[in-house]
C-alpha cells in the first residue's frame, strides 16, 4: 500500500485564495458578538410555547402517585406470634438439653 503524498504547499495557497471570504470586494465577516443572558425583572412573563404546553399536559405522567399503605397484620399476632415461637423454642433447648443431664 502506497504511503499517502502530502499536499504541496501551493495547492493549500491556491485553495485558500479562492475561497469565497478571501475574494476581493468582501468584507471579511468577523464573528459578531453573542447575545449575553439577561435576567428577568419581577414583571417579565415567559413567552407561552407549545413545547411549555406539552410539558405542562404530561407533568401527572412523572409524577409518583401517592403510596398505598400496605395492609399489617394485627398487633396481637405481631406481638404474640414472635414472644410465643420464642417460649417454644426455648423449650425445646431446655427439654433437649435436660436429656443429656
Amino acid at each position: 500500500m502506497p504511503a499517502a503524498k502530502p499536499r504541496p504547499e501551493s495547492a493549500v495557497s491556491a485553495r485558500l485564495a479562492a475561497s469565497p471570504a478571501a475574494a476581493p470586494g468582501r468584507r471579511e465577516s468577523t464573528p459578531s458578538a453573542a447575545p449575553t443572558a439577561r435576567l428577568a425583572d419581577d414583571l417579565a412573563v415567559p413567552a407561552p410555547s407549545p413545547v411549555h404546553k406539552l410539558q405542562a399536559g404530561l407533568v401527572h405522567l412523572t409524577t409518583p402517585a401517592a403510596p398505598q399503605a400496605e395492609p399489617l397484620y394485627p398487633g396481637w399476632f405481631r406481638l404474640g406470634f414472635p414472644l410465643g415461637a420464642s417460649v417454644l423454642l426455648w423449650a425445646g433447648i431446655l427439654w433437649g438439653a435436660s436429656r443429656f443431664l
